[in-house]
């Protein structure tokens, strides 16, 4: 099963419905972009960089 799709179902409906903001569009991105580049990645793996993902979108924390 590919896991990659429901994260960018979910940063798909937070941009549509303007629910989120930039810092939270930004660290959604940084996740769809490693499970893009480790498919394999598990959930524990992806929430493991939880906050190397928030350290590099720091710039958009209010």
């Amino acid at each position: 099963m590919n896991t990659a799709k429901p994260f960018a179902l979910i940063a798909l409906l937070a941009l549509l419905t303007g629910c989120s903001n930039k810092f939270d569009e930004c660290v959604a991105k940084e996740k769809e972009s490693y499970r893009t580049r480790n498919p394999g990645a598990s959930y524990g793996q992806v929430q493991s960089k939880q906050d190397e993902f928030e350290m590099l979108c720091s710039s958009f924390k209010k």
